[in-house]
C-alpha cells in the first residue's frame, strides 16, 4: 500500500484488489473521516464564536432597552419570582367544651351543681350539647338535663337551628322530650323567624303544640318586632293566643323600649294585658335605667284597667378603687314580694329597696354582696329583709350564701 499526501488530507491508495469487499469499504471511511473530522471541528469552533458574540449582543441591547424604558413600565422582579399559591383550604376546628361547677349548700349537706357544653363544628354547621349534672337521691343517676342544639347554613343564606331536650327516664337513659325546630331568614334590615314546637304523642308521633312567628323590621335605631303565638285548637285549627309588639328606639347614650303583650280576655278577644317601658341613659355620673310594668287587672273584664306592677329605677356608679354600686328602688301597687293589691294605700309605694355593690380581689376573686329592704304588711316603714354574699373565682366557680334577716 502506497501513500500519497495532497493539501491537509491523505490519500491511502490501494494495491491488493484481491481484498475482500469489506476490507475496501473500511478502507474508504478512514480515509473520509481523515479528511472530513478536521473540517468538522474547524466548523464547530466558529460555530460557537458566532453564538456566543450573538448573545453578548442581545444581552447588550436588551440593557439598553431597559435603560431607556420608564420604571413604571419595567416588570418588578419581586413580582415576576412570586409563584402562584393553591388556595388553602380551611381546617375544621376540633370540638369545644367549658365545664362550671356550683357547690350548693342545703342544710348541712353540700351537693355540686355542674353545667358542661360541648360544641364542634359541622360542614354546614355546628353541634352544641349542652348538660346539667346533679347527684340525686340514692346518688347514681348524676345527668339532670340535657339539650342538644344543631345549627345549620342554607345557600340562600337563611339559618335553621333544632334543639332537642332530653330527659332522663326510668331505665335510666336520655331521651328527648321535647323539638324545638327554628328558621330564621334576613333581607336587609328585615328578619323572620318561623318557630314551632313538637312534643311526642300518645302514639309516638311528634306532634305540633306550637307556632311562634317573629317578625323585625326596621334599622337598630328604630325598630319593630311583632311576635305571634299560635296553638291548635279543638276543631284542628290554628289560632292566636298570644302576640308581643315591641318597639326600640336609640339615640346616643340612651335608649327606649316599649313592649305590649295581648291575651285574650273573657269575650275570647285579643286585649292589652302587659305593658313593659324601659329606658336607660349613661352619664358622666353613672348609669341610669327605669323599668315600668303595668299589667291588666282581671277583676275587671269589659273595661280592663293597668295596675303598676312595678317601676324600678336602678343607678349604678363606679368608685376610684374599682368598686360596682348599683341601687335600685320599685315603687308598685302591690304588697311588697307578693301578688296581690295594696288596697289600703292610695297610690304606688316604694316596696323594695336594694343596695349591690362589687368589688375585685386577689387572684381575680370577685365579691359582691347585696342588701335588701322591703316593706312590711303592717308597718310603713322599710326593714332589712336578707342579704346575699356572692364569690367568684377566676375560674367562674360560685359561692353563694343567703343571710335571713329578722322582721
Amino acid at each position: 500500500m502506497n501513500t500519497e499526501q495532497r493539501g491537509h488530507g491523505i490519500v491511502l491508495r490501494q494495491q491488493w484488489d484481491s481484498r475482500p469487499a469489506c476490507g475496501r469499504n473500511s478502507f474508504a471511511l478512514l480515509a473520509i473521516g481523515a479528511v472530513v473530522l478536521p473540517a468538522l471541528l474547524s466548523g464547530s469552533a466558529g460555530l460557537l464564536r458566532a453564538q456566543v458574540s450573538k448573545s453578548k449582543a442581545g444581552e447588550a441591547q436588551a440593557a439598553k432597552a431597559k435603560a431607556s424604558t420608564p420604571k413604571a413600565a419595567q416588570p418588578k422582579a419581586a413580582e415576576q419570582q412570586v409563584p402562584q399559591e393553591e388556595a388553602v383550604q380551611p381546617q375544621e376546628e376540633g370540638p369545644q367544651s367549658t365545664r362550671a361547677a356550683y357547690p350548693v349548700r342545703n342544710g348541712g349537706g353540700t351537693y355540686e351543681r355542674i353545667e358542661e357544653s360541648e360544641r364542634h363544628k359541622t360542614p354546614d354547621g355546628e353541634v352544641e350539647t349542652q348538660r346539667v349534672r346533679m347527684p340525686s337521691w340514692g346518688g347514681t343517676r348524676d345527668v339532670l338535663m340535657e339539650r342538644e342544639i344543631r345549627t345549620r347554613k342554607l345557600p340562600d343564606g337563611s339559618v335553621e337551628k333544632e334543639y332537642t331536650l332530653k330527659n332522663p327516664d326510668g331505665g335510666d337513659h336520655m331521651v328527648p322530650i321535647e323539638i324545638v325546630r327554628e328558621k330564621i331568614k334576613k333581607n336587609g334590615d328585615n328578619t323572620t323567624t318561623e318557630r314551632e314546637v313538637l312534643k311526642p304523642g300518645y302514639d309516638g308521633r311528634w306532634t305540633p303544640t306550637r307556632k311562634e312567628m317573629v317578625k323585625e323590621t326596621g334599622p337598630e335605631s328604630a325598630r319593630q318586632s311583632v311576635k305571634e303565638v299560635r296553638e291548635p285548637t279543638l276543631s284542628g285549627d290554628w289560632k292566636v293566643v298570644n302576640r308581643e309588639t315591641t318597639t326600640t328606639k336609640s339615640s346616643g347614650d340612651s335608649k327606649e323600649s316599649r313592649t305590649v303583650e295581648q291575651l285574650p280576655d273573657s269575650y275570647g278577644r285579643l286585649s292589652d294585658y302587659e305593658v313593659r317601658e324601659e329606658k336607660s341613659t349613661a352619664g358622666e355620673g353613672g348609669d341610669t335605667r327605669e323599668v315600668s310594668v303595668r299589667r291588666r287587672d282581671l277583676q275587671d273584664t269589659d273595661h280592663p284597667k293597668m295596675i303598676l306592677v312595678g317601676r324600678t329605677v336602678t343607678n349604678q356608679t363606679k368608685s376610684a378603687d374599682g368598686k360596682v354600686t348599683t341601687k335600685s328602688v320599685i315603687v308598685s301597687d302591690l304588697q311588697a314580694g307578693e301578688a296581690t293589691r295594696n288596697l289600703a294605700a292610695s297610690g304606688p309605694q316604694t316596696v323594695e329597696e336594694t343596695t349591690e355593690v362589687e368589688s375585685s380581689g386577689p387572684g381575680g376573686r370577685t365579691t359582691k354582696v347585696t342588701d335588701v329592704k322591703r316593706r312590711g304588711e303592717a308597718g310603713t316603714g322599710m326593714r332589712p329583709a336578707y342579704q346575699v354574699v356572692q364569690e367568684k373565682d377566676r375560674d367562674g366557680n360560685v359561692r353563694q350564701v343567703f343571710i335571713p334577716k329578722a322582721q
